[in-house]
Parts: structure tokens; C-alpha cells; sequence
């Protein structure tokens, strides 16, 4: 089930880390809090560009969306369609962003 996720040295503090942890981090401007997680919208561990990545509040939320859409895959009709919207559209930044 795991992943093998590309890794490359952080610049400030040496340590070897995920490269979409990085790069999210680049596209924000900041860390990344605590819990946060980055998802990758095409499904792709190994496509790090940032149109694809997305910051999400928490692993619990990750698993949320992941779920919904595994079940739009298999073709089951979505009771708020409209809850994939801001995941599947390409955008950089964060979730929050369009929940403003």
C-alpha cells in the first residue's frame, strides 16, 4: 500500500523530505502546520508539479476525499457533486482557499 514518494534535501534544514511536501510548501510561501497533508489531485505520487498538488486541513479529511473519489470511479452518482469541485479543479493553494 505504501507509496514511494521522491525525495530531495530541504534547503533550510538539510534533512531529506518529500518532494510535494517541499514543493507545497514553496507554492504557499510557509510550512505546512501540523496535520496538514498534500494530495495529489491527478492521483499521481510521482507528478510533484504544483497545479497538481493540494493542501488539505487533515489525514481524516485526505481519507474523505479519497473515498468520494473512488466511488465517482466506479461510477456511483454523488449525493453533493459539488464537494469534489474545488479538488478537482486546477488551482494552486490550499482547500480554504475556496471555501472563502
Amino acid at each position: 500500500m505504501g507509496r514511494n514518494y521522491a525525495k530531495a534535501r530541504d534547503p533550510k534544514t538539510g534533512k531529506r523530505r518529500r518532494v510535494h511536501r517541499l514543493r507545497a510548501e514553496e507554492a504557499l510561501g510557509r510550512p505546512l502546520l501540523p496535520g496538514e497533508v498534500v494530495h495529489h489531485r491527478d492521483g499521481d505520487a510521482r507528478n510533484n508539479a504544483r497545479e497538481n498538488l493540494l493542501v488539505l486541513p487533515s489525514q481524516r479529511y485526505h481519507a474523505h476525499i479519497e473515498y468520494h473519489l473512488r466511488c465517482q470511479k466506479r461510477g456511483q452518482p454523488l449525493l453533493f457533486p459539488e464537494f469534489l469541485h474545488s479538488v478537482e479543479e486546477q488551482r494552486s493553494g490550499t482547500l480554504f482557499e475556496s471555501l472563502c
